[in-house]
């Protein structure tokens, strides 16, 4: 199976310590954890992660996604915290095919803010697969979003 890498970058209106804190509160728009219809996490070096979203929702946003259960399971271990400049966790899906991919964020002081960047390594390079730069692509607006509304 081909695997592919995804990076991506956003400029956040917000200092770094509280656009690390929006992306890993589930309570806070923007993050992966928002809006799921069930989230499990322990947010420690080694915990693990679940989160569940409406597949109905899902197919919404991609047609592609075949049927199944009721929520479209996401699931992950936190490899590494470095509030607030950094983190990464690993992340299976559906869209993953199984496979277990890394997922590293980082969060640099740029211009009075932020820049967030992702990069999702060993993504499968299918439809499903490369949907997750929508994916990501939204979730960084969501999170400019939620800073951009605060001032």
């Amino acid at each position: 199976m081909k695997l592919i890498d995804l990076r991506l970058s956003r400029f956040i209106a917000g200092p770094c310590g509280e656009v690390f804190d929006v992306w890993f509160d589930p309570g806070c728009p923007g993050g992966p954890w928002h809006g799921a219809e069930k989230v499990l996490m322990n947010l420690v070096v080694d915990g693990m992660f679940y989160f569940g979203i409406s597949r109905a929702q899902a197919r919404a946003k991609n047609p592609a996604l075949g049927d199944g259960g009721e929520l479209l399971g996401h699931f992950g271990r936190f490899v590494a915290f470095d509030r607030p400049n950094a983190a990464e966790h690993t992340w299976m899906s559906e869209h993953t095919q199984g496979v277990e991919t890394t997922v590293s964020v980082t969060f640099e002081p740029r211009d009075g803010g932020t820049e967030m960047t992702i990069v999702h390594r060993g993504i499968p390079d299918d439809e499903l697969g490369r949907a997750h730069e929508r994916g990501w692509r939204s979730l960084l607006s969501r999170v400019a979003g939620h800073f951009a509304a605060r001032t």
